[in-house]
């Protein structure tokens, strides 16, 4: 088989990984992350390597000392039809169970569209809904709010409109395409009541947008300070997948570096190799 090309970001954050795991008093808790994965036989899909990758990390990575989270927050740049609402469905479905160990973990995510904020969680109501019989003992659920029985752990939707008078208590807060972003506001309401419950987690997962200037764009350059310049990575872990050049934009080959699910997915490849055609026919019309 081919190799799959990998941008250099990729590489590199692979590179900062392996050097944590060598120099830090870490561990992967492997039978949390099975009992995780498990989960999969509720979903119509199965996670790519780089979701189990991102989501051993994020979700089941310790430091052996404290207990804490070794990486609580979450960057995921990758391009357009990766499959991002799919990692966020599980990911969210997987906070609100029992594995992981905390009552009341509420789940926020946060788009600037009620549409975009809806669409993680419909999709983990499409899992319910697809096996009933076997959930509802475990699982409420309605258009508004998904709850598991034991945890008293829930999924929300919040847009640009949520005003919290207390922070909230959320155990996770996501932000789904946050390119849309054009300021803080919103972030930072969304963000004011984590670490009120044990192991708050950030999961921000994004396509580049052409908004300049906002908060992704300070995301970013945190991320190279951290692959590239030897800053502490803070809990964050920068998961970013672009093309290396320009002109890699005129080779499909080089299409892999920005959508590391693009081997899996030759409908989307397809459809991609379409619009480029059509975009060097007219490049003013060209979908951001």
């Amino acid at each position: 088989a081919a190799t799959v090309p990998q941008c250099k970001d990729q590489i590199a954050l692979c590179d900062h990984v392996e050097h944590c795991f060598n120099t830090q008093d870490i561990y992967v808790d492997e039978d949390q992350l099975h009992r995780y994965l498990a989960q999969q036989k509720y979903f119509p899909f199965k996670l790519l390597s780089w979701e189990i990758f991102i989501f051993a990390l994020h979700n089941c990575t310790y430091w052996r000392e404290s207990g804490l989270l070794r990486w609580p927050n979450l960057l995921a740049l990758v391009g357009r039809g990766a499959g991002k609402n799919g990692y966020l469905a599980f990911e969210s479905f997987c906070w609100i169970t029992p594995i992981n160990g905390v009552p009341k973990y509420d789940v926020d995510i946060f788009a600037t569209s009620e549409d975009q904020a809806r669409t993680s969680p419909d999709d983990v109501r499409d899992v319910l809904d697809a096996h009933k019989s076997t959930l509802e003992k475990y699982f409420h659920w309605n258009s508004e709010c998904i709850t598991n029985k034991k945890t008293k752990s829930r999924i929300r939707f919040r847009t640009s409109g949520f005003k919290t008078k207390d922070g909230g208590r959320p155990g996770a807060v996501v932000f789904d395409e946050y390119h849309a972003y054009e300021d803080y506001r919103m972030v930072d309401v969304a963000t004011t009541g984590l670490g009120k419950k044990e192991f708050p987690r950030k999961t921000i997962i994004t396509t580049d947008g052409n908004i300049r200037g906002g908060p992704l764009d300070d995301l970013k350059r945190l991320a190279e300070d951290i692959l590239y310049r030897g800053q502490d990575d803070g809990g964050l872990i920068p998961f970013i997948c672009r093309l290396d050049s320009p002109d890699e934009v005129d080779n499909p080959l080089m299409w892999h570096k920005a959508n590391p699910s693009l081997t899996h997915f030759p409908v989307l490849m397809q459809q991609l190799i379409s619009e480029y055609t059509s975009y060097k026919q007219k490049p003013s019309a060209a979908a951001s």
